[in-house]
């Protein structure tokens, strides 16, 4: 008979970020790890360094969102979504949101420059024109 072992090393608080997966003994959710491995291109090392990290912890995180894929790409999709918003509100507001401002523009240059690199290794021949509208769609919709 075989057991299946568990590795507890992600959970959801409703209390803690939304109730989004966390990895445990933090607040930083599944998704900060994926985005930063996805639209910063960091690798599984670069990430434990940068959030202070165990490899256990980076590769759990991973491995949670290998598992969860759709449920964690909606999350992504509804915080650039949000992050849009935060966008077109903020600008105006007083310096907490200049700081969600420039927190947000600069995750939004590195998702273009993601996004840039993306377009180029998938489309080649019709790369440039795709990337250019996608570029137009997103400054429409910063403003």
């Amino acid at each position: 008979m075989n057991t299946i072992e568990s590795i507890n090393l992600i959970y959801r608080n409703p209390e803690v970020r939304g109730g989004r997966p966390c990895i445990v003994g933090t607040t930083l959710r599944v998704i900060d790890i994926v985005m930063a491995m996805n639209f910063a291109e960091r690798t599984p090392d670069q990430l434990a360094q940068d959030y202070d990290l165990s490899m256990a912890e980076t590769h759990a995180a991973l491995a949670y969102y290998y598992c969860n894929k759709a449920e964690i790409d909606a999350d992504i999709r509804e915080d650039i979504r949000i992050g849009l918003e935060l966008a077109k509100e903020g600008r105006d507001r007083p310096e907490k949101s200049n700081l969600l401002q420039t927190a947000f523009d600069n995750s939004l240059s590195k998702y273009r420059a993601a996004l840039q690199r993306a377009s180029r290794k998938s489309i080649s021949g019709v790369g440039v024109d795709f990337e250019k509208r996608v570029l137009e769609i997103m400054d429409d919709e910063i403003g």
